[in-house]
């Protein structure tokens, strides 16, 4: 008939006999929450990483830039301070953007989700903006 037995494993994203449709997305709901929450954590890692890098990168500048004329590697220093902090936006960036725009209901974590988007692309943006900068130097 339409119910399976107990030993047999249920079908994903279908609901079963006595099941409402809430309780059939449940493992997809705890997944984008946990995406989100994963999202979450990588920004505020390339936030805090920012502080490990930014001393490596003084470093690259004081060793790079000469004291008579302008600098032959100008694109160092951003590289040395952004190369951290794009490790972990990237992948906030990759969970959060499904959760926030995959689905057309308000899933939980969206919030979350939302705001690592905003962090992650906070920290994208402001690597690609000294890149583009550097490339037009060439």
């Amino acid at each position: 008939m339409g119910i399976q037995p107990p030993n047999e494993p249920r079908g994903h994203g279908m609901a079963q006999a006595g099941e409402t449709p809430a309780e059939s997305r449940a493992p997809l709901v705890h997944g984008n929450v946990r995406k989100a929450n994963a999202s979450l954590i990588l920004a505020g890692l390339s936030l805090a990483s920012m502080t490990i890098t930014a001393p490596l990168a003084i470093f690259a500048m004081l060793a790079t830039y000469p004291s008579n004329g302008p600098s032959e590697t100008p694109w160092l220093v951003p590289l040395a301070f952004f190369s951290l902090p794009l490790l972990f936006s990237l992948p906030s960036l990759a969970l959060s953007i499904p959760i926030v725009y995959g689905q057309p209901h308000s899933p939980p974590g969206r919030g979350r989700a939302a705001v690592a988007l905003c962090i992650g692309g906070l920290v994208v943006a402001l690597a690609v903006g000294p890149a583009l900068d550097q490339l037009g130097k060439l």
